[in-house]
């Protein structure tokens, strides 16, 4: 299938913006300072300016931000806000405005584009969890290094390309889906498929219609990057695969013993599937079956 998109929004304008970028921004967004940086934005976002008014710091904010939501839409599942450790949401809904990142709310749950959410919102997004600030995944775990690519391709202000459409490309790469959005660089990534396990989980919805979807969790190792948080731990992806369509969830370096926790997942068949990583699912679906894979090592 063809998933090249956002053809109007071409990679022309991102590298020509990219490239008017004074020098001087550089060094705010990358690196630890980056975070009082991210805090600073946040507050004029918190005061009511957006996107546009942000420019002064990210030339061409707004236009990126239009390509990720597009991007978002057609390769990513939504995301919910509620961050189960913290138990507050991610962003609040007046940032999420100023971004320009659609906020829902369904049957009481709140959720957006996890393709958003998952890179700008993070890097924007305040909140105090047990494993840091949101940001800390593109600030310093420096997933792109490890995967071979240059510094800041998973960031606001890449060499090339657009963060979502960098991180979309990239992503599908690694789990075997061609075709990359159209404002993405073209990008080599590097890693080895550790293996993956599949859930096939089937919902029941209030007026009785079956929804079937197979939730997919993959591991793949990646190289050492000196002084790169979680160095050493493997890139975890998750994706939902329904309708012939692979809808990213998230990704991140599984540290702290989630690695473990997929591999040792063995086979079963029941009905007590439970999202992981934020996936939104409608609460008003009800699990009917469950069939878990088990963890199938070597698989991409």
């Amino acid at each position: 299938m063809d998933l090249r998109v956002g053809a109007a929004l071409s990679l022309a304008f991102v590298s020509a913006t990219a490239a008017a970028a004074p020098v001087a921004h550089a060094a705010t967004l990358e690196g630890p300072e980056a975070y009082a940086a991210y805090a600073a934005l946040y507050a004029r976002l918190m005061q009511g300016q957006t996107a546009t008014q942000l420019q002064d710091v990210l030339p061409g904010l707004p236009q990126r931000l239009r390509i990720a939501a597009e991007v978002s839409r057609k390769c990513w599942t939504d995301s919910n806000l509620l961050d189960a450790n913290a138990k507050a949401d991610i962003l609040p809904p007046g940032v999420m405005k100023g971004l320009g990142i659609p906020r829902r709310v369904t049957a009481g749950v709140a959720h957006a584009p996890a393709g958003m959410m998952h890179t700008y919102g993070y890097l924007f997004s305040q909140l105090q969890t047990p494993y840091g600030l949101k940001g800390r995944r593109w600030i310093e775990a420096r997933i792109d290094e490890r995967l071979g690519l240059p510094a800041g391709t998973f960031g606001p202000e890449p060499p090339a390309g657009e963060f979502t459409s960098n991180l979309t490309a990239v992503l599908y790469r690694l789990i075997g889906v061609s075709g990359a959005p159209s404002a993405a660089a073209r990008l080599e990534p590097t890693a080895t498929p550790l293996g993956r396990l599949e859930d096939d989980v089937t919902w029941e919805t209030p007026e009785g219609r079956k929804v079937s979807a197979s939730v997919r969790t993959h591991l793949f190792d990646m190289r050492s990057v000196p002084g790169a948080a979680e160095d050493g731990a493997p890139l975890l992806i998750y994706e939902v695969f329904r309708g012939g369509r692979h809808l990213l969830v998230t990704a991140f370096p599984a540290a702290g013993g989630t690695a473990d926790f997929i591999r040792s997942a063995k086979p079963a068949d029941d009905a007590a599937f439970k999202p992981l990583y934020n996936l939104y699912v409608d609460p008003r679906w009800r699990v009917v079956a469950r069939h878990s894979s088990g963890f199938l090592p070597g698989r991409p």
